[in-house]
């Protein structure tokens, strides 16, 4: 029997979000979770790089203005990375592999189901707004709300908190066997030889084992981001709302010497994935449309090395320091961060702004099982890195500062093509 005329004609509503009940939509939802927070984060390093802190024009006062707003900016992309650790450490306690994907931004409307325009925005008034919805304070953890859309993030994570609870609490279906994936290597702060509780570079990794860990886990998330209480002032709410008072009393000419020429939602090549009712400005000179290409591509080198970092797979102990060192500090700290920097000083090509990192992803990051497989492929990655980095420096217009990126590169693709290739051992001599 077909519907009838009637009933297709009739609008309902639209059916609200359900509570998780199962294994697979805990992993979906903390899947999500993890590309929220991987978004975020790319926002917030996003406006640190489109800070002016070098201009001649910057006064005293407006110098340690851009200073203390980087470093501000900073430190709170640096705890969305934590929080994506964190969800990513939730996700292989419960059996799952670890999650690196994202969409591009800006994000299409809808997909999280959450009524947030996510995109890359300037530090300014509309990023400073933006962020401040983002980090906005709910009340203290509350049951999920059947509603049609998430009220904020914190919603979110209070509906991964009641299906952890609902799925592994006393009596729960899986009350024995939710946590199949908690022996598996999770990244915690005993990885960078503190004790697992302890806060390291403002940073707590909470590794998840059990119920009450993956609680504590959604708990700290919270109190970060939105805080314990709506005064907090520690919360990323807090932060940012001091930023936005700070940045409403300048002068506009100030505000203006704070800001690169950054135009928002920079790509390299117009994008299907990404919200069509959104401008974006794709990248037109050569040296930037390069540069930028080379900073996508060593940006997703870090994050396939976090996913072969997390997780069960054939990866020694050995493989796994090798992988936490490069992700964590040369591929960020001296080849992301510096180039996004540098591009700043090159042109975007359109007559108006200058150009910056984009943070796109063009596919999938995998998470590669096998561990020759995968040496082969980083080498082959990291020496096309070196190269390009090379040729880029080489053309003419590019700063300076380019070359000791290239440089730098080149140093790390030595040092681990020596690890992944080591010398045939000495023969012994006969006595």
């Amino acid at each position: 029997m077909t519907a009838s005329g009637a009933q297709l004609r009739t609008v309902l509503a639209r059916p609200p979000i359900p509570p998780i009940e199962t294994r697979e939509e805990l992993i979906d939802a903390l899947g999500k979770a993890a590309q929220i927070e991987h978004a975020i984060m790319c926002q917030y390093l996003f406006a640190a790089m489109s800070i002016e802190r070098t201009s001649a024009a910057l006064g005293p006062e407006e110098a340690e203005l851009a200073r203390t707003f980087t470093l501000q900016t900073l430190a709170i992309a640096r705890q969305e990375m934590e929080h994506l650790g964190i969800v990513t450490n939730l996700l292989i306690a419960v059996g799952a592999p670890p999650n690196f994907d994202r969409p591009n931004l800006p994000l299409q409307p809808d997909y999280y189901a959450l009524d947030l325009p996510l995109a890359l925005l300037p530090f300014g008034a509309d990023f400073l707004a933006l962020a401040e919805r983002l980090e906005a304070p709910e009340p203290a953890p509350q049951p999920h709300e059947a509603l049609p859309y998430f009220r904020s993030v914190a919603a979110i994570y209070d509906r991964l908190r009641d299906g952890l609870q609902r799925l592994g609490g006393p009596g729960g279906p899986l009350e024995t066997t939710l946590f199949l994936g908690a022996k598996d290597p999770q990244v915690s702060n005993a990885d960078f030889g503190t004790t697992p509780n302890q806060v390291w570079y403002s940073l707590t990794l909470l590794p998840v084992t059990d119920l009450p860990s993956a609680v504590a886990a959604i708990q700290l998330i919270r109190v970060q981001g939105e805080g314990a209480t709506a005064t907090d002032p520690d919360s990323h709410y807090a932060i940012v709302g001091r930023m936005k008072a700070t940045w409403e009393a300048l002068s506009p000419a100030s505000r203006h010497a704070l800001q690169k020429p950054v135009a928002a939602n920079p790509m390299i090549r117009e994008r299907g994935d990404v919200d069509p009712r959104v401008s974006c400005n794709v990248l037109r000179d050569p040296r930037a449309v390069a540069l930028a290409r080379l900073a996508n591509r060593a940006y997703e080198l870090l994050l396939l090395l976090l996913a072969r970092l997390y997780g069960a797979n054939d990866a020694t102990a050995a493989d796994r320091d090798m992988y936490r060192k490069y992700a964590f500090f040369p591929l960020m700290t001296i080849v992301v961060r510096p180039v996004g920097e540098i591009l700043t000083e090159l042109p975007a090509g359109d007559g108006a702004h200058c150009a910056i990192c984009t943070f796109e992803l063009d596919g999938p990051i995998r998470t590669y099982p096998d561990r020759v497989a995968f040496g082969i492929q980083l080498g082959e990655r990291l020496t096309h890195l070196a190269t390009g980095f090379a040729a880029v420096a080489a053309m003419p217009g590019v700063p300076a500062r380019l070359a000791f990126v290239a440089k730098n590169m080149a140093y790390v693709r030595d040092r681990v093509l020596a690890y992944l290739n080591p010398p045939p051992p000495a023969p012994e001599v006969a006595p």
